[in-house]
């Protein structure tokens, strides 16, 4: 066996020398501009998952922050009255959804009520 590297085998290990053609550099562009979007995109979504995490952490933080007045919370409206719980626009069934960003209780009894007229 010979080892040795014929003449044209050389010339396909080397690099091209030859001046591109106009049709090559807008080819050679265009694959450049989509490597850099691609790497924007990923760039992209990677920032966008950070942030979930970031969020995420926040949110947890924020919960185990506030647990104990949540807590202090809803074991002072378990200890009202249904009259109490009702004066304050509140049902039983209201004290688990008080810490729903969503919820609102009715308004109060006396509220929207005219004062009764002594005779």
């Amino acid at each position: 066996m010979d080892a040795r590297i014929t003449k044209a085998e050389a010339a396909l290990m080397l690099p091209a020398t030859t001046i591109p053609s106009r049709r090559q550099a807008e080819v050679e562009a265009l694959r450049l501009h989509a490597i850099a979007a691609r790497d924007e995109a990923i760039a992209a979504g990677f920032r966008r998952a950070g942030r979930a995490v970031l969020d995420v952490a926040e949110s947890l933080a924020r919960a185990v922050f506030t647990f104990p007045a949540r807590l202090q919370t809803y074991q002072a409206l378990r200890r009202l009255s249904d009259r109490e719980l009702r004066d304050i626009g509140m049902t039983r069934l209201d004290i688990p959804r008080v810490f729903d960003p969503t919820f609102a209780p009715r308004p109060a009894n006396d509220i929207g009520r005219a004062a009764p007229r002594a005779a």
